[in-house]
Parts: structure tokens; sequence; C-alpha cells
């Protein structure tokens, strides 16, 4: 290396970068896993009280506003509960959109929602927190599938979204 009007300059053929690029190179390595593993581990900051609201809002406890596509008016709170057609990781695994003996709706739990698996010979898709979100209000799940009519369309804010995945995403078989 030599200096230049006061800057250091890797000359073409050197065979080792000085130390102090090594290690802000190494930093910055460091700190970009660091970051993708807090945006992956996102779910394990979740605070009691979110997990707590997710499970209050599955079970029908704090109500929920949404109303079946083509209709104009809300469904009646009880008529939205979660748990009416789905088990929360308490039913037998189901098939693709197929219900259970006991529950209308496929199973929700971490594993269902999360392991990646494929839909109507599409490529595997799973669930996070956004696409569990899209699929509440849209009716559009993560393979861009219309889910079936009869599945209301929420109308929920980001932090109740954000609850019923803190909830679901730990809730196990």
């Amino acid at each position: 290396a030599m200096a230049v009007a006061g800057y250091d300059v890797i000359c073409a053929d050197s065979r080792r970068q000085p130390s102090h690029q090594l290690t802000h190179l190494l930093m910055w390595r460091v700190f970009g896993l660091a970051c993708l593993a807090m945006g992956r581990l996102g779910t394990a900051s979740a605070s009691p009280a979110d997990v707590e609201r997710g499970r209050q809002l599955f079970f029908g406890e704090l109500p929920l506003v949404g109303r079946v596509t083509g209709h104009t008016t809300d469904l009646p709170p009880n008529a939205l509960r979660c748990i009416n057609c789905h088990a929360a990781g308490t039913a037998p695994p189901v098939s693709a959109g197929a219900a259970s003996a006991a529950s209308f709706g496929p199973a929700l739990n971490a594993d269902a929602l999360t392991r990646p698996k494929p839909r109507r010979g599409g490529p595997p898709s799973r669930y996070d927190e956004q696409a569990l979100c899209k699929l509440l209000t849209t009716g559009i799940d993560p393979a861009y599938i219309i889910i079936p009519r009869n599945m209301p369309r929420y109308t929920l804010n980001s932090a109740d979204c954000r609850a019923l995945w803190l909830y679901l995403s730990q809730v196990r078989k």
C-alpha cells in the first residue's frame, strides 16, 4: 500500500490488505448477518401481551370485523371467530384445502403455517406474518391462490394481524 494525498492505495499486486480494511469488512459482514437473524427471528421478541392478544382474537374473546366476499354487511363477531372453523394446533393435519372432522378449515399451528408445501402443482410456499395478513384481508394465499369465498375477509389493523401471527406461530401440534 502507498499513501497518495492522504489516502491509502492498494496496489493490484498487493498480496494482503491492511488489517483495518479487513476489520471493517468483517464488521459489515457481522452486522449484515445480525440484521438477517433479527428479521428471521422476529417472533422471538414477541411480547407475552401481543401473543395473548392474538390468542384472544383467535378464540373470539376480542371481536374481529369481516365479511364474506360479495356481501355488503359485516358478519356478527361470534361468526368471525377463527376457532369456529380452524383448530389451533389440535386437529390432525389436513391436505391442501381439505377439512378434518375436528375442523372445517385447516389446522393452524407453527408447523402447518411455516413448513413449505406445494399447492395445486405450484412451487412450495409458506406463511410469514405478511402472507398471513394478506390472506386474512384479501383472500390471497402465499401461492397467489384465492381461498374459498366462505372464508371471511377481515378488516384488521397491523397490530391485530401481528398479534394473530405471533400467537399462531407459537402454537404447536
